[in-house]
Formats: C-alpha cells, sequence, structure tokens
C-alpha cells in the first residue's frame, strides 16, 4: 500500500460505522480491509481477509468481503461459494442475497442471479439495486414482462437514475411497446444527455418509428461523445442514409463495420446504403458479407439476389441494432452495468 493509499484507507476507516459493543480484533481487520480495499489496495485487503479466515472460517462479514473482492476483480466463479455460505448463514439479509445476485451475474449464472435478487425484494422491496439486478437477469433469461416490471420498480425508487430508464427503455422493446420504449429512452436522455447510449438508443428508435429528422441531433452527440461506439456509428449512418445524405452514411456505416467487423446488421445496413447511393460494387460486396455472418437471414439472401439481378435498392434499410450486443464472457467481466453493485461493495 502507498503512501496515499494508506492516509485514504485512514480517513476512510475513521468514517466506518462502530458497532455498540467493543469489537474483536478480526472485526477490526476486517473493518481494515474494507478501508484498504476503498482506497485501491486490493492485494493488501485480501491478504487481511485471507489471515481473518484462516482464524475464523465462517466469519460472516469477512466471507462477504472476500467473496466480493473476487467478484470486483473477475473471479466471481471463486467468489460465489463464500457469498452462497453467508446467505445461509444470515437468510434474512438483503444485500447478501443481492451481492450474490450481482456475483452470479458476472459468471453468466442468470437463473442464479434471478433467484438471488428476488429473494433480496422479497426482504427489501425498496432495495433499488436488487430490483435492478433482477431486471438484468430477466433479460438474460427472456423473461422480458419481469424486466420491465423490476425496472419500473427502479424509475419508481429511483426516478433519476438515466441507467434504469435507459434499461426500461430496452426491455419495453423486447415486448414490442416502441411508444413506452420512447418514453423512457427519452427520459434517459434527459436526465443524462451525456450518455452515448442513451443517445444512441432514441435517436435509433425515432429512425426506427420513422422519425429521422428528430433523430439526427440525438445521434450527432451520440456520435461526437463516443465515435468508436459501433450502435451509434450504426444508427447515425442509417439516419444519414435516409436523409438523402449518402456520402456522410457511408463514411458511419463503413465505420460500424471496422467497429463491429462481424455484424451482419452492419454489413445489411452499408449494403442498402451503398445501392441508394449508387455505389453498386460496395453494395454488392456488403450484402454478401451480410450473408457470410448470417447464412439463414432470409432478408440478407433476398437483398444478395435482388443485387446481383441489378435490381433497384430497398427503400428502407434494415433492421436497426438497438441496446448492448451479445457479448463474450471476458466482455460481460467487464461490463459497467453492474458498477453500482461492485463499485459500492465495501459499505454496508
Amino acid at each position: 500500500m502507498n503512501r496515499k493509499q494508506r492516509r485514504t484507507a485512514a480517513t476512510i476507516a475513521k468514517k466506518l460505522p462502530a458497532s455498540g459493543a467493543p469489537r474483536s480484533a478480526a472485526d477490526n481487520v476486517v473493518q481494515k480491509a474494507i478501508a484498504a480495499a476503498q482506497a485501491g489496495a486490493l492485494a493488501e485487503a485480501e491478504a487481511a481477509l485471507d489471515k481473518v479466515l484462516e482464524q475464523f472460517p465462517d466469519h460472516v462479514e469477512a466471507l462477504h468481503q472476500k467473496g466480493m473482492l473476487l467478484a470486483r476483480t473477475h473471479r466471481a466463479e471463486a467468489g460465489i461459494p463464500l457469498l452462497q455460505r453467508i446467505t445461509t448463514q444470515k437468510p434474512g439479509e438483503a444485500l447478501y442475497w443481492n451481492n450474490l445476485a450481482a456475483a452470479c451475474l458476472t459468471c453468466n449464472r442468470p437463473a442464479d442471479a434471478r433467484a438471488a435478487a428476488r429473494k433480496a425484494v422479497e426482504l427489501d422491496a425498496k432495495y433499488a439495486m436488487a430490483w435492478r439486478n433482477l431486471a438484468m437477469a430477466a433479460t438474460d433469461l427472456a423473461q422480458h414482462r419481469e424486466a420491465v416490471e423490476a425496472y419500473e420498480t427502479v424509475t419508481r425508487l429511483t426516478p433519476k437514475d438515466a441507467d434504469a430508464w435507459n434499461g426500461l427503455g430496452l426491455a419495453q422493446l423486447e415486448l414490442g411497446d416502441a411508444a413506452r420504449a420512447e418514453t423512457a429512452f427519452a427520459k434517459a436522455v434527459a436526465l443524462d444527455s451525456k450518455s452515448a447510449e442513451c443517445l444512441s438508443n432514441l435517436g435509433g428508435l425515432l429512425v426506427k418509428r420513422g422519425r429521422g429528422a428528430e433523430a439526427l441531433p440525438h445521434l450527432e452527440k451520440a456520435v461526437a461523445i463516443d465515435p468508436d461506439r459501433f450502435a451509434s456509428a450504426l444508427h447515425y449512418g442509417v439516419a444519414l442514409a435516409l436523409a438523402g445524405n449518402g456520402s456522410q452514411g457511408l463514411r458511419w456505416l463503413r465505420r460500424a463495420t471496422s467497429i463491429k467487423p462481424r455484424s451482419d446488421t452492419a454489413w445489411g445496413a452499408l449494403a442498402d446504403a451503398a445501392a441508394l447511393a449508387g455505389e453498386p460494387t460496395e453494395a454488392l460486396d456488403a450484402a454478401r458479407r451480410a450473408v457470410e455472418f448470417a447464412p439463414a437471414d432470409v432478408a440478407h439472401r433476398t437483398r444478395l439476389q435482388r443485387l446481383q439481378q441489378g435490381g433497384a435498392p430497398r427503400s428502407t434499410l434494415i433492421e436497426l441494432d438497438l441496446g448492448t450486443p451479445a457479448q463474450s464472457d471476458q466482455d460481460k467481466a467487464d461490463e459497467s452495468n453492474l458498477s453500482t453493485s461492485l463499485d459500492q461493495i465495501f459499505i454496508r
């Protein structure tokens, strides 16, 4: 631990709540470990917790902090058994069930996460973080109505949470409710006008609903904030192409294919935009790539056949890519959606 971390840890330790009764030496070590972790000295925190657990294997708070420290450092699979132990020892503690849910989400175990989050909200119906974890687990399990209900609860409990409104919009889209999704996305943007994801989702949905002129200002902001975000580039390129700005539309759709080169959605959109812009060679090449990456997609095969036969381009582009794209396990480990659970785990 460096000098700055020691000073920060000491300051945090003074602010941690003291129990009414004198704390044992082990409890004091756990409190110092919490402070060290908060200061960023994770290795020192873990070593201190390990020493406590060597002497007291069933020390609830040491197990809790060690389990969540493992989750925070991308070792959640090893932390889950520790968190499961404390939910057995303290089954009435909503915090422990919620943190178990968060760890399960990072390990792509949505069924386990859903069960744990459901237990947390049963114990504490006003636990917004647990409702959010329940919503994410339900989404992963394609239980979209349950996800909508959970996100609606989060927005009632924390109405200024832009991420919750954005999640609600995505869940409502899965149910085919574009009108309510638009309202949710608009609320998210009103709360956080610097979120490229919220801006891109609102803009993309407006394009999809035939209101490209309204969409363009949102999408311009999204790509200005994060020009390397795939969905922002895709949606902006589609909006520009449909608005008749073929050269700029092609530029952003090419960028989308470079960001995510195996996206059939991006290649299909580029094929349509190139055809509309009078670029038949690029249109054919992009159409072939779309079929290559999604050979079972009838729309991609139909487009390719039409372009090969010299047919006219489509007047509208293919389905937009709203929301978070499919992720690898490592992507999920790094996903920021769980930050509200994992970045605050050392404060009870």
